[in-house]
């Protein structure tokens, strides 16, 4: 669990620190037996302050990796599970609303014996409409058409905020198309991605024989998506939002394209007129219009068979879910059982019908007292800001001046809405899970084409308030924090300062710090992409960051893989950042009435295990290959030990740590903000 009751007794000594074990239940700000009383804190500090629980905590079999962030989740998920157990029973729920669609999308997912009686049958008229085409004409229809169905394929185009002018939103296209969870994972000679590769073949080829179709395309579709692979963007170059900034008037852009005829695409998806286009990847569709006519047709027909039998695999057969589960869960994440029936729909049920569950939520889980709590923390982290960018030594005055206009512009959204999305428009049946699949995406897709020619709608919420996650929009400059993360071990309300600012407090400086990291610090303080550096602050600030990727460069977790402290920089700084300014706020907090001392720490040393415990987990190393190549964060345990050699405070609150691989000369350590 999380956060845990227990009732052990007595006391154990680290080094000079008396730990004193927990004796009160109820929720456990920091549980002692966490801490693994024979490693020392100067050494390896997340090992001493979460080692005791990650002993007895191994990953799960229904899942990859076990978190704190995927424990909470999975306490919110059941508390929720419970309830739609009971909306499900509501016989006399009114058409369109909450209950009814609740209801009849949980059931219609568990009736089992419909969904294996209709087989494959709901998808053979998409594969039918894919064999039929025959000419490249019919294939751009195709690229249309079953894009707001969810069946993917390398034209990503869709409607959001414009990078340089918030206020308004605009056309992009994106590259797309590939099924692997990384480019690399195509062109990657590693024997271990040339198995992955050997096996994703074979995984095709089964699904076809499931879905009644040829099943000897797989090698044709691998040697398509490596092509594709081949052309796209690394995720380093896509982090740079100037790179990915390059607007093209519509119709010249598609003139200059020989073979893919965009108007064509973005007719049959529903687009209006338009006449601005921001292409993030230019160079990707100059090579998909070469690969139009390189790939035949059949083998592009073959292609988006598979993403549509891929995409509606979880929603049909158990056969093609369990094939599906094999290779995509237990194969690329090593996870090896898959959730039970009713946790299986939860998960889609959620994502369908977020809001109407996060009311739900809301109503029994959250309280006024803890939104209250939040909105002084955040001020406290935004005075704490300001204070250090003032004390700053590397930057001039005239860029401090404007990094404290943009964090006092700084909006932020806690809890959950003020105003619930509108789902009157999404039919949901009784009869019919794939149909509600359907009904759901295109729901979602008319959703995002209403925002075409409107200006952006700075109340929308991006996450649902049942999530345990939080995020920094820069095209907003806000912070967002929803009601799912504001539990144990993250925030509660009782919980002494110390642990709340270690918890959810650097989690606020982290978000906060994203507006200032090497890609957030390139948008002002309306949120537009527009540089407000000096040219010699913003080298000053580039150095500093090369050196702190440097550092997380060294860091290697598994198998001889290295963490990539350029495709990590922006979290690695926003982790620094969070630490250091919730520390500071939580001086401010006390005020200089600094609190005694509780299971033998000091506030300073709570604070540091307050961090330790948000980031704890067990990974499996299937899940840790793939996050090393797919996931902009760092490991847990680097999240927690990297920006701690960097922070004088640790050093003071755990002995000067002169020796040791937690010590790092104090001219060494990298200080941002």
């Amino acid at each position: 669990a999380a956060c845990g009751i227990t009732s052990t007794i007595g006391s154990t000594h680290v080094g000079s620190i008396e730990v004193q074990q927990n004796t009160k239940e109820g929720p456990v700000a920091f549980d002692t037996s966490y801490i693994d009383s024979t490693a020392n804190p100067c050494e390896n500090f997340y090992q001493y302050a979460i080692g005791g629980w990650m002993a007895n905590n191994p990953v799960p079999e229904t899942e990859s990796r076990w978190m704190a962030f995927n424990i909470l989740n999975e306490q919110n998920r059941q508390k929720l599970i419970k309830i739609v157990a009971e909306v499900s029973k509501n016989t006399k729920a009114k058409k369109g609303s909450d209950e009814q669609m609740i209801r009849d999308f949980y059931n219609s997912g568990m009736d089992t014996a419909a969904i294996e009686g209709a087989g494959t049958q709901a998808i053979q008229p998409v594969l039918a409409e894919i064999d039929a085409a025959s000419t490249v004409d019919d294939l751009m229809i195709l690229l249309g058409k079953l894009g707001p169905l969810g069946v993917g394929n390398p034209v990503g185009i869709y409607i959001s905020a414009d990078s340089k002018n918030s206020n308004a939103n605009v056309v992009y296209a994106s590259q797309s198309g590939l099924n692997l969870p990384d480019r690399d994972y195509y062109l990657q000679d590693d024997a271990k991605f040339a198995d992955i590769r050997s096996a994703y073949v074979k995984h095709i080829n089964k699904m076809f024989a499931l879905a009644d179709q040829d099943a000897n395309v797989g090698e044709r579709i691998l040697a398509l998506e490596t092509k594709l692979a081949d052309a796209s963007w690394s995720r380093l170059e896509n982090r740079d939002p100037n790179k990915r900034y390059n607007k093209k008037n519509f119709t010249e852009w598609d003139k200059s394209l020989k073979n893919i005829d965009l108007k064509k695409i973005v007719n049959a998806r529903g687009f209006a007129a338009f006449d601005t286009i921001i292409v993030g990847q230019p160079s990707f569709y100059t090579s998909l219009d070469g690969l139009i006519n390189e790939v035949s047709l059949a083998d592009w027909k073959s292609y988006l068979k598979w993403n549509a039998i891929s995409g509606a695999a979880p929603y049909l057969t158990s056969d093609l879910e369990k094939e599906n589960f094999a290779f995509y869960s237990t194969k690329l994440r090593g996870t090896t059982t898959m959730k039970p029936r009713n946790e299986r729909v939860y998960s889609k049920l959620d994502r369908t019908l977020s809001q109407p569950l996060g009311k739900l939520f809301v109503k029994e889980y959250f309280s006024e007292e803890s939104k209250e709590y939040m909105v002084n923390m955040i001020e406290n982290l935004r005075s704490a800001y300001i204070d250090r960018v003032a004390n700053l030594t590397w930057m001039s005055q005239e860029t401090k001046e404007k990094a404290t206009q943009k964090l006092k512009a700084f909006t932020y959204k806690v809890g959950y809405p003020d105003e619930w999305e509108d789902y009157s428009k999404l039919e949901v049946v009784g009869d019919s899970y794939f149909q509600n699949i359907v009904n759901a995406r295109k729901f979602g897709y008319d959703k995002m084409l209403e925002k075409q020619g409107k200006p952006v709608d700075k109340t929308e919420w991006h996450m649902p308030p049942q999530m345990v996650n939080a995020y920094y929009s820069a095209s907003n400059n806000e912070i967002v924090f929803p009601a799912g993360i504001l539990q144990p071990p993250f925030f509660h309300k009782d919980f002494d300062h110390a642990i709340n600012y270690g918890g959810i407090g650097a989690v606020i400086g982290h978000e906060f710090s994203h507006g200032f990291d090497d890609q957030g610090s390139k948008y002002d303080w309306n949120g537009n992409l527009n540089s407000w550096w000096t040219e010699g602050d913003r080298a000053k600030f580039d150095a500093l960051a090369q050196k702190l990727g440097e550092q997380y460069d060294t860091y290697s977790p598994v198998d001889s893989m290295y963490v990539n402290g350029k495709l990590t920089m922006g979290e690695n700084i926003a982790d620094l950042g969070g630490i250091t300014l919730s520390y500071e706020a939580l001086k401010k907090q006390y005020n200089g009435n600094m609190p005694e001392d509780i299971d033998g720490f000091t506030w300073q040393q709570r604070f540091f295990l307050g961090w330790a415990n948000v980031w704890k987990g067990n990974i499996k190393d299937e899940e840790l290959r793939n996050r090393l190549k797919t996931d902009n964060h760092s490991p847990g345990e680097y999240r927690v030990i990297g920006p701690l050699v960097n922070f004088g405070p640790y050093y003071e609150a755990f002995g000067t740590c002169e020796t040791g691989a937690m010590h790092k000369h104090d001219s060494t350590r990298i200080k941002i903000w």
